[in-house]
């Protein structure tokens, strides 16, 4: 009997050895330490990483390895997350966070989740890489829309101190509207010279910016969102029925006058930052759309721009037999590496030229057919939409813009 019970023992332990081997050749290897990248788009700047967490999850196991801030290192322009003692194998990776950034100077951030599938992890193959995709071909910034015309009043005059400009975030992610300024041509696309010197593929040249205030992020602008600019944020209304209430604006232009006899309003919305501008009374657009318009991010002081940013360009004025060299002193200019956006507008009977840099605007737009066109009144320019609600922007306002649209302003008090 007990050789018998001996022998059963031992014939078990045999066994339980056997297994032991077969489960010691068949376990899964673990890697001391595998990195996941978190890779920052390059035209991106001053990219800061936060909340970031990644969780890794085996395929087959189901096991879940999760890092946080904690785990965050930088290198370079990509972030580290180091996970320690993972098992070798098929996982899915999802990475979530906060990204910081600056874009063409403007301020923006982003929440953003993104994830892999069937990634292989193993001692050969023990770095992961994800891009942080931020910007849509069609990101940042644009002039939406340009209501220059004003309106048709109950008498059969016109009205233009309801004129207004939107500005859009286009992008996918909010963006900060603080020191974006507006900007209008010291030149007319109805009136050509040949200035010496010609900065046009350098700066715009201007006779009026008008700079969104802010700290940097006063002034955050939603995807999709827009601001609207209003001339006079006031409701037009209340003089002029067929106009438009200007009183819910985001901003406006406001002037103090030297003239008592022309006098600025100053409505309910804050008052843009007025860097300069030629009139030494009230701004308004130009009615028929003579001028190009732009948006900017400035990038430097106010002080700074108006002593340093400034040149007198010459040109042969021409009448008849008449000719003369004349000089147009103190232009104002801003490098078209600040700017965003620009529109050159015009009337097709007048016009000669465009005054804004081809890589900015290759085209024009317009309201009315002919100059002094009465057609015109109540109608803008508004920038084009895709199938996806973005709008167009092929730096060419001639395809992206529909010229003598009613103005959305009006169409919605309409309504």
């Amino acid at each position: 009997m007990k050789k018998s019970v001996l022998k059963s023992i031992a014939m078990m332990l045999a066994v339980s050895m056997a297994f032991a081997s077969c489960s010691s050749d068949d376990s899964v290897p673990v890697i001391p330490t595998a990195t996941l990248n978190i890779e920052i788009p390059a035209n991106l700047e001053n990219a800061v990483l936060s909340d970031a967490t990644a969780t890794l999850t085996n395929v087959e196991t189901l096991k879940e390895y999760t890092l946080g801030d904690e785990a965050l290192i930088k290198n370079g322009d990509s972030y580290q997350l180091a996970v320690a003692n993972i098992e070798e194998g098929t996982y899915n990776v999802k990475v979530k966070g906060h990204l910081d950034f600056t874009y063409k100077g403007v301020a923006g951030q982003k929440d953003f989740e993104m994830s892999s599938d069937n990634v292989q992890i193993s001692n050969s193959a023990n770095s992961v890489s994800l891009v942080v995709s931020t910007f849509t071909a069609q990101g940042g910034f644009v002039i939406s829309e340009i209501f220059f015309t004003g309106t048709s009043t109950e008498n059969g005059g016109s009205y233009s101190g309801d004129q207004y400009i939107i500005i859009t975030n286009n992008s996918d992610m909010t963006l900060y509207a603080d020191s974006i300024a507006v900007l209008e041509s010291a030149f007319n696309t109805t009136t050509k010279y040949d200035y010496t010197p010609d900065i046009m593929s350098e700066a715009f040249s201007v006779q009026a910016c008008y700079m969104i205030p802010g700290d940097g992020k006063s002034v955050p602008v939603e995807p999709g969102k827009s601001l609207r600019l209003a001339v006079n944020a006031i409701n037009h209304k209340e003089t002029y029925p067929n106009s438009i209430d200007q009183s819910d604006a985001d901003f406006e232009f406001y002037d103090e006058s030297s003239n008592p006899n022309f006098t600025d309003p100053d409505g309910a919305a804050p008052n843009l930052d007025k860097w300069y501008c030629y009139t030494a009374t009230i701004y308004q657009f130009h009615s028929r759309g003579f001028n190009a318009m732009a948006i900017a991010k400035m990038q430097t002081t106010k002080e700074d721009w108006l002593e340093n940013y400034s040149y007198d360009a010459e040109y042969l004025f021409v009448f008849g037999d008449f000719s003369k060299t004349m000089t147009k002193k103190g232009i104002y200019k801003v490098p078209n590496s600040w700017i965003l956006d620009g529109v050159n507008l015009s009337v097709e009977s007048v016009r000669e030229w465009n005054v804004i840099d081809a890589s900015i605007d290759a085209g024009w737009t317009y309201c009315g057919k002919v100059d002094k066109d009465t057609d015109r009144f109540n109608k803008s320019v508004i920038r084009k939409q895709d199938e996806n609600g973005k709008y167009i922007d092929t730096n060419n306002s001639t395809n992206d813009f529909t010229p003598d649209a009613p103005a959305s302003l009006l169409s919605s008090s309409a309504e």
